[in-house]
This record gives C-alpha cells, sequence and structure tokens, in this order.
C-alpha cells in the first residue's frame, strides 16, 4: 500500500509499505493534517521519531471485518484514534481524558489501509451515514467540546476566540451551530476574512471592550495572551487555556481578576468517547457549517504542498487523500 512517510524535520516521502494484516481493516478515504502533525512535520516529536506513518482524523470503509463485529465489509466508519478505559479511578469521576490507561489506534493514517485491533473495534470504531470528508473533523470536534464543557455558558453568555486557527475557527463554527453570540480576534487577514465570510464576526486583536465578554477561548500557544485576557473577562466569567504551552511554562496570573472578580481559569486537552459520540451527532446534524473548516483535499502524494500551506496559514484543514490521483487542489482558507 501506498504511505506517506515521516523521514525527519521537513521530510515526507511517498513509500510503499506492507498491507496491515489485522483482522479489522479500515480502507483510508480521507485523514486530516492536525496540529501535532504540522507541529511534527515543522519540529519533530518524542512520540513520533522517523520513519513514521502521521495522522489520525480519519474514517473510511471497512474493507475486512471480524465476524459478529456489527460491521460488514464495505461500511463507512469514523474511528477515534483513542478511548479511554472506562474502569480506572479517573474515569468514574468523569474524567476520561485523562487516563492513563488509554487503548490506541497502532499507527498513522496517512495511508490506504489501517488496521485496528479486534479488542479496539466495539469502543472505538463508528458507523457513519456515508463517506464525506466531514468526518475527518470529529476527533478535533471532540476536543473543542470537551473545551466548552469547561465553560460557564449561561442564556445570556457572549464568548470571544483568540486566534482563528484551525481549532478556534472550529470553535467559533460550535458556538455559531448552538446560536450563542461569539466574537474572534484574529490577526491574519486571510483567516480573519475567511471567519468573517461565514457569518461570523471577526475582528483584529484590540478591538474589543473588557468585560464584554464572559467565557474566553485562548486557542493560541502564547502565555502573554492568557496573562491579557484574564483581565478582560467579565466578572464571574470564565477564561479557558485551550492551546497547550510547555511543560515548566510560567503564566503569571492577575490575583485581582481570580480573587476579587471570582474570574475562573480552566484548561484541557484531547477529548473522552462521550465528546466524540457527541462530535460525531453534530458533524451528522450540521455537516455543512463544520465542512467549511476543511480547506481543500489532496493527494498523498502532494502531502507536502498541504503542510507548506498550513506552515504559511494559507489553510484550515486539509484532507489527505489515499489512492487519489495527481489531480486536485489544496484550495485556501477561503
Amino acid at each position: 500500500m501506498k504511505a506517506l512517510v515521516y523521514r525527519g524535520i521537513g521530510q515526507l516521502e511517498l513509500q510503499d509499505l506492507p498491507t496491515p494484516e489485522a483482522e479489522f481493516l479500515v480502507k483510508v478515504l480521507g485523514c486530516g493534517i492536525c496540529g501535532t502533525d504540522l507541529k511534527t512535520y515543522s519540529k519533530g516529536h518524542h512520540m513520533f521519531p522517523p520513519p513514521a506513518v502521521l495522522g489520525h482524523e480519519f474514517y473510511g470503509l471497512v474493507e475486512r471485518t471480524i465476524p459478529g463485529s456489527g460491521f460488514s465489509v464495505g461500511d463507512p466508519v469514523v474511528v477515534a484514534p483513542y478511548a479511554e478505559c472506562g474502569t480506572c479511578a479517573l474515569c468514574s469521576i468523569g474524567a476520561g481524558t485523562l487516563c492513563r490507561q488509554k487503548s490506541f489506534v497502532e499507527g498513522g493514517a496517512f495511508c490506504e489501509y489501517l488496521g485496528i485491533p479486534a479488542s479496539y473495534v466495539a469502543t472505538g470504531v463508528f458507523r457513519i451515514p456515508e463517506a464525506d470528508d466531514a468526518f475527518t473533523l470529529v476527533e478535533p470536534l471532540a476536543c473543542v467540546l470537551n473545551g466548552v464543557a469547561h465553560l460557564k455558558l449561561r442564556a445570556t453568555s457572549r464568548v470571544l476566540v483568540i486566534g482563528a486557527g484551525p481549532m478556534g475557527a472550529l470553535f467559533a463554527l460550535l458556538f455559531k451551530a448552538r446560536g450563542i453570540p461569539v466574537t474572534v480576534l484574529e490577526p491574519g487577514a486571510v483567516r480573519r476574512e475567511a471567519v468573517a465570510a461565514w457569518g461570523i464576526d471577526a475582528r483584529e486583536p484590540g478591538n474589543v471592550k473588557a468585560g464584554d465578554y464572559d467565557n474566553i477561548v485562548i486557542a493560541v500557544n502564547r502565555k502573554e495572551l492568557v496573562e491579557e485576557y484574564v483581565k478582560s473577562v467579565a466578572d464571574a466569567g470564565t477564561l479557558l487555556m485551550f492551546a497547550g504551552l510547555g511543560k515548566g511554562e510560567a503564566v503569571a496570573i492577575d490575583s485581582y481578576a481570580i480573587h476579587y472578580r471570582e474570574v475562573s481559569l480552566t484548561g484541557c486537552s484531547g477529548y473522552a468517547l462521550p465528546h466524540f459520540r457527541e462530535a460525531l451527532e453534530l458533524i451528522v446534524g450540521h455537516r455543512g457549517i463544520f465542512s467549511r473548516l476543511i480547506s481543500g483535499r489532496v493527494p498523498l502524494a502532494r502531502g507536502k504542498e498541504a503542510f507548506t500551506m498550513l506552515q504559511a496559514g494559507q489553510a484550515f484543514k486539509i484532507v489527505l487523500k489515499p489512492g487519489a490521483g495527481d489531480s486536485g487542489s489544496a484550495g485556501s482558507a477561503g
């Protein structure tokens, strides 16, 4: 099978690899490029030493199945890249995102076929109505839903999202789908204008007044933004550190905001299976809204083009298409 192999920083190579011999096999139809993929390509990542096949935001068709699994050959499916154990102390208190006994899909999905462990099928494989690239967004939307669960949303809430990268834009689309007033701050004109074209209030940074928003999402990994906007959130509001910072990186917090204004500062990472299931339902019900995040689609053989566009901030999400020919356009952020 063909696979796009990460060979080191800035290096991607289309190679022939053996097709997995797993009992349950998925033919990958599309896989989104996520922030971790881009970081690995640009800077390296300790969890993905080269050579490695990246990619985990994928959907496809069942190519080989297990008797009694409930799936038939040809069924369209989306696969959760990992799942919490459901029984440990953290899972028992509803903190499955922090489970230390997660099960994982083995290998990445920038390839034609991906094997799923038999023990994982019942937990992490989900049937979808039809094959559609929108289902590459289930996993990132699940992460966004985990973040939203940490906010204190009220009937009168107004939300401010800092940064219109792929995840910030996905937050904005979710709030739009739910009818919650949202404003996005983004310095880049291309992304800002694209978000505005979706009917979402998008502004340059600095064009908001302190206290206008009771929930603020920081979707850019810059600590100074946390320090700035904890002072701007409304009384009794919530500031969500969604974008991760480096281990040991300290953030200076205005104690007056926390103590006297009762502002809550919280964070989140990843998703749990309830978030994944909810995200799947949202994509099914609002496919047209969330599909706006997909800027383009390219074959595996042209995968490096897609990474270059993402590095330049010229796109939100690009879906790599295994088995596609040489045709296809990466498109633009609009």
